[in-house]
């Protein structure tokens, strides 16, 4: 019977208490473990935003540079003024970049500043 009280009530609590404390200790261990790597992928996943945003942004600034080229082109085909070439431009990008519209104009005047340089050059070097 001794044993039998022994094991009742002194083992069997002290093996409860072992097991919780274990339990415990694997919990905040795994707790601490999934915040850490948390972070980490919080990191990643805005460093990816980041990426996404600045290929995104120089796939726009390459449709706008492209199409004033093409405008510009045309432009020289059929006399067009600088203003029918820019409202040109515009039609054509409508909806097709994420660009604001100061962004969409500063971009158009260095596009066209680089076009006419390049006309410049060649008519020096002709």
């Amino acid at each position: 019977m001794l044993s039998q009280t022994v094991i009742n009530e002194i083992i069997i609590p002290i093996i409860g208490a072992g097991v919780v404390t274990v339990l415990e200790i694997g919990r905040r261990q795994l707790k601490n473990f999934l915040d850490a790597h948390k972070e980490l992928i919080e990191k990643q996943k805005e460093a990816l935003e980041k990426t996404i945003g600045t290929e995104q942004y120089n796939k726009d600034v390459a449709v706008v540079k492209n199409t004033v080229k093409a405008v510009e082109q045309l432009g020289k085909e059929f006399n067009w003024e600088g203003a029918i070439k820019h409202s040109k431009v515009l039609e054509l990008i409508k909806g097709k970049t994420g660009l604001s519209d100061d962004e969409i104009f500063n971009i158009i005047k260095g596009a066209v500043l680089e076009v006419n340089s390049l006309k410049n050059n060649s008519i020096v070097q002709k």
